[in-house]
């Protein structure tokens, strides 16, 4: 058995099998594969085929993490061809699959859903709902499983194949039952479970998850589908933050259980130091020295010592889980700030000497209003990442867009000891339909933004929308830029072009979005003369979404999509020149942007017969077109600042077949 009985399809495309090979070799020794390779590749088959004859010969799970349902939902689709394939061809190899979702959005639960809680609280509040028996779903699904050994049984003809979590909500929701624990319970039998990166990368909720499937990490292979969003999401899960809404709720609890007034004293403090810092703060973000309030909170808290500061802060812990045990016995079920608050504080005494974190105020606006917040900022990935990928028994990471360099580091792949095997894929797309150039005389740093440039722009994006055929996305380096466009008349040079031009918003919820990015989409059509998409580089519409076809012919990059030079960035920026040889600059600020970029470029080529123009609109992508994806800068033209250079190139483009 190999890889050859797991490929469903006719034939292999270009590199495939080769690529399939190597990672087989490599996950059998059990190093850590990086597969960088433009979408096209097929690089959800790649690894299934590879991975699944190791899996079942060494009776391992594989768990595949995503970041979106649409990703989860093609990575069903081509385990159910495997699974076609395997039963047409009577190999009598049984191959199935899950995929699940947060508890959050698998719950049938009112109480639960109305609390809009995070994955943490979800599983507290969960847990007290299953404690009280006041989920009748949860009750339902017991007495279905006392009725069956195997919970298969429940639904044998759409349990014994590949399933999306879409698909089991909504048999749940027929039959009155849990659809998060029927998943957990379904999960020993599965060999591939498909979920979010945090079931495995956050700690509180892996140790649950590997309890659940009945497997140890060890006796686990990863992939990491689009991993350059890990990164990220590995400082995230080690970071927390407590706002001034957390702590009146932490206020209430103390008053209402009658706890010791030093307790009820301490939140105060908490609330009048937050509400004076957002009074007095100018920037949106300012560093606090971590040991010097550290010090005023114990002494104001009129403790010599910072180990009785400790102990204040345990007692709190304890009393935070009284009140939770007698709002239990009420039958109350609300989330547990007491004990977030204690955390936050136990965190902060644990990491305040450490180089690899960062403390912060924060101050947003929400809904027109400043909210501030004090945060814990993890600024190194490998302290979350390293662990995991040491214990499991072997990992696949798989890109389109990665830099290799950058995420080797930033993840300790060769720092986990495990061997490591890196592949670079050629681009499968053809030559003739790709095009891809860089404005020269647009600058979009802060002291050229003015209107002459904007104007400078607007002409140029009037060349681009005149010789494509249909929908064109246009992706902002910020907010800032994308309103100087329409400030200064994008939408005439729609008109002019017989465009229809929607408009990314922030703050729009996902249902409004997808009305939006669908209408985008149906203009496309052949009685149409398609639209513009107006959004922001780092967005959802500019990285998970796709707009294959005409859907989007051509994209145009707004600027350089540099992040503000925040405190934490320059934190950040800081640490990374100690631990990685001063690539500060370059892993902590140019990086993200330019993955953004990259991203954004590749919305509009994502299958093989795609034919698509990518605009970098600003000279700075020349000065660093070595950090543009490969299969893009290999087809980089630089198009001199004149009127109507960029229509002619364009033009001949699009006029080829």
């Amino acid at each position: 058995m190999d890889y050859s009985n797991f490929f469903p399809y006719e034939q292999y495309r270009q590199d495939q099998e080769s690529i399939i090979v190597q990672i087989e070799r490599a996950s059998e020794d059990k190093k850590n594969s990086l597969l960088a390779a433009p979408n096209g590749t097929g690089k959800t088959i790649i690894a299934l085929s590879a991975l699944l004859p190791l899996a079942i010969k060494k009776k391992l799970k594989i768990i595949y993490l995503c970041r979106t349902h649409a990703q989860n939902t093609r990575i069903i689709k081509e385990l159910t061809k495997i699974s076609n394939y395997l039963s047409d061809n009577n190999l009598n190899i049984k191959v199935n699959g899950l995929s699940i979702r947060g508890r959050n959005e698998m719950c049938l639960n009112e109480i639960l859903l109305s609390l809009k809680l995070n994955p943490r609280e979800s599983m507290a509040v969960c847990g007290d709902l299953r404690k009280n028996k006041s989920c009748k779903y949860f009750l339902n699904l017991l007495k279905k499983k006392d009725m069956h050994d195997n919970l298969i049984n429940i639904a044998p003809d759409l349990l014994n194949k590949p399933v999306d979590a879409e698909e089991l909500i909504h048999f749940c929701k027929d039959q009155m039952l849990c659809p998060y624990f029927l998943s957990k319970f379904l999960l020993k039998e599965m060999k591939l479970i498909i979920c979010n990166y945090q079931w495995i990368f956050n700690p509180f909720i892996r140790q649950n998850f590997l309890q659940f499937i009945d497997k140890e990490l060890r006796d686990c292979i990863l992939v990491l589908d689009e991993c350059h969003n890990v990164i990220d999401m590995a400082t995230e899960v080690n970071s927390d933050r407590i706002t001034p809404y957390s702590l009146r709720l932490c206020l209430k609890d103390l008053e209402m259980y009658r706890s010791t007034n030093d307790m009820q004293r301490f939140v105060k403090s908490l609330l009048n130091h937050l509400d004076k810092k957002k009074k007095t703060l100018k920037d949106f973000e300012k560093e606090i020295d971590a040991a010097k309030l550290l010090t005023q909170v114990y002494t104001m808290m009129r403790f010599s010592t910072l180990n009785e500061f400790a102990n204040f802060i345990t007692n709190l812990q304890d009393f935070s889980v009284s009140v939770h045990e007698e709002k239990l016995a009420n039958g109350e079920i609300s989330r547990d700030f007491l004990g977030s608050l204690a955390e936050f504080w136990l965190k902060w005494m644990k990491c305040y000497l450490l180089e690899n974190y960062f403390f912060c105020y924060n101050i947003k606006q929400i809904k027109g209003k400043s909210a501030i917040s004090m945060e814990i900022v993890a600024l190194d990935p490998r302290e979350i990442a390293i662990p995991i990928l040491r214990e499991c028994y072997t990992s696949v990471h798989l890109s389109g867009t990665v830099n290799p360099f950058v995420y080797n580091n930033l993840m300790g792949l060769q720092n986990s000891g495990k061997g490591y095997k890196g592949i670079v894929a050629d681009s499968p797309f053809l030559k003739k339909n790709i095009k891809a150039v860089i404005t020269e005389g647009v600058d979009t740093r802060g002291k050229n933004r003015n209107a002459p440039m904007f104007k400078k722009m607007l002409s140029k994006i009037n060349e681009v929308l005149y010789c494509t055929p249909a929908n064109v996305g246009i992706f902002c380096a910020s907010y800032k830029i994308l309103n100087e466009l329409v400030k200064n008349g994008i939408e005439s040079i729609a008109i002019k072009n017989n465009k229809q031009l929607f408009v990314e918003e922030p703050g729009l919820s996902a249902s409004e979005n997808a009305y939006l990015v669908n209408d985008f989409k149906s203009m496309a059509s052949s009685n149409r003369n398609g639209a513009i998409l107006l959004g922001v580089c780092g967005g959802r519409n500019s990285e998970g979404e796709d707009y294959p076809g005409d859907h989007m012919n051509s994209v145009i990059i707004a600027g350089f999509p540099y992040h503000l030079p925040t405190p934490r960035v320059e934190a950040k920026i800081e640490y990374y020149d100690k631990v990685f040889n001063n690539q500060g600059w370059n892993f902590a600020y140019l990086y993200p942007a330019i993955q953004r970029a990259n991203q954004a470029s590749g919305r509009p080529i994502r299958k093989i017969k795609d034919k698509g123009a990518i605009i970098f609109m600003d000279w700075r992508f020349e000065q660093k077109a070595k950090w543009i994806s490969e299969w893009i800068r290999k087809e980089i033209e630089i198009i001199p600042d004149k009127p109507n250079a960029l229509l002619q190139n364009l033009n001949s483009f699009w006029k080829t077949v």
